[in-house]
């Protein structure tokens, strides 16, 4: 009876395969035209000044839309949101696609920062709900394998689109096949949602969540989402950064890096999670962010492709497979009807550190080089590894109190 017990407990249901299928279908979109945004804008016309605040306001915007993101997740029915995001993500891209001009680039691009505030949160926070508890950072593993493939193969194929109409008609031409594609994987990703079973919270549950400012943030969520803004403060540089880098350096081919990271974090992801619902949270964290701080440092110093390819496997295996680690604790620091709230305040700590790390690498970049700029990257890590060694009694109380710690 134990036995039969045990195996019912499973990460693989309907449910969880959906918001999987979803992501990355969410992940193909946006990875397919998000780097070549710049390049766009560009060719819209935009001087460098106006191409960087393009480029970031979809960020800003984001950030702006996280007092009222916590909140709708919380009181709304979480399928029909994720049916209505990805609807507002098909808008946006098809937007871009029919009016190239940088006033209707503006418009849509608010549309899409909406979507994007929205988007991550909702599906993490479903993706939590069909998680066995004492499975969940297994599971988050898994999930972030969707996104990590679609990461590694969606560049290729929206830079393969624009080559495609530039070789047909015109580069423009080219740009709009790149957003069709992405408004089609927008609304192939509503089919996965409207499978989904929808929400069991009821009016009573709805009510007792409060008013809505009480939803935007969880105070429980707080240490873990300063982990995590102190970690993507470091690793949005790798994201921002790393061509500079390659031609400073003299390395060529430095896009493989991008390959390799893809890739290992495919397999990094999940046997992380594995290994921390099995060893415990510190036995995965500690050596895991310690090996982020050294992979930060060995590219810092990498003067051949082989070096920083090096490097590219230590990210991905160090804070790649502790991500999902932070995500479950994030997760579990509150109940399952305030699992959007701590999604929320984990999404504000990602939002500030994607925001404050290219600033701030800027800067150092500017004074010094970017090789000096990703060896000083190791220091926000160092403090991670400081606030995680400080938040996980806090956390493991908190497990106590709402009566999951296992």
């Amino acid at each position: 009876m134990e036995k039969e017990q045990k195996s019912e407990i499973t990460i693989w249901n309907k449910n969880f395969i959906c918001v999987m299928i979803a992501n990355f279908m969410l992940v193909m979109a946006h990875s397919s035209i998000n780097p070549l945004v710049e390049r766009y804008t560009e060719h819209l016309g935009a001087n460098p000044q106006l191409v960087g605040l393009l480029v970031g306001m979809f960020f800003g915007v984001a950030l702006a839309m996280r007092p009222f993101a916590g909140p709708v997740t919380t009181k709304v029915d979480k399928r029909k949101l994720l049916v209505i995001v990805f609807i507002l993500g098909a808008v946006a891209n098809l937007g871009y696609a029919l009016f190239h001009n940088i006033p209707a680039f503006v418009a849509f691009r608010v549309i899409h920062g909406i979507q994007f505030s929205l988007i991550g949160l909702v599906l993490l926070t479903l993706a939590s709900d069909h998680l066995p508890p004492e499975k969940m950072a297994s599971g988050m593993g898994i999930y972030g394998i969707g996104g990590a493939i679609g990461a590694a193969v969606a560049p290729s194929i929206g830079a393969g689109w624009v080559a495609l109409g530039t070789n047909l008609r015109s580069e423009g031409f080219g740009f709009t096949l790149m957003f069709l594609f992405g408004t089609a994987m927008f609304l192939l990703a509503i089919i996965p949602s409207l499978i989904l079973a929808p929400d069991r919270k009821t009016k009573a549950e709805i009510k007792s969540t409060g008013a809505w400012y009480k939803n935007i943030l969880s105070i429980h969520a707080v240490p873990t989402a300063t982990v995590i803004f102190l970690l993507v403060i470091a690793n949005s540089l790798i994201h921002t950064y790393m061509f500079g880098f390659g031609i400073e350096q003299g390395i060529y081919g430095i896009s493989i890096f991008y390959l390799v990271l893809a890739l290992t974090l495919a397999v990094s992801r999940p046997m992380c999670g594995v290994l921390t619902d099995r060893l415990g949270v510190s036995k995965v964290m500690f050596p895991g962010l310690a090996l982020f701080a050294v992979a930060l440092v060995v590219i810092g110093f990498s003067t051949a492709l082989w070096m920083t390819l090096v490097g590219a496997v230590m990210v991905a295996i160090g804070l790649g497979g502790t991500q999902p680690t932070i995500q479950a604790m994030c997760m579990q620091s509150e109940t399952p009807l305030r699992r959007g709230v701590a999604g929320n305040t984990f999404y504000i700590g990602l939002d500030l550190g994607l925001f404050l790390g290219p600033v701030l690498g800027g800067f150092v970049r500017t004074q010094t080089s970017f090789a000096f700029m990703f060896r000083s990257a190791a220091v926000p890590v160092v403090f991670a590894i400081a606030a995680f060694a400080i938040i996980l009694p806090i956390h493991n109380r908190r497990l106590e109190f709402l009566g999951t710690k296992g």
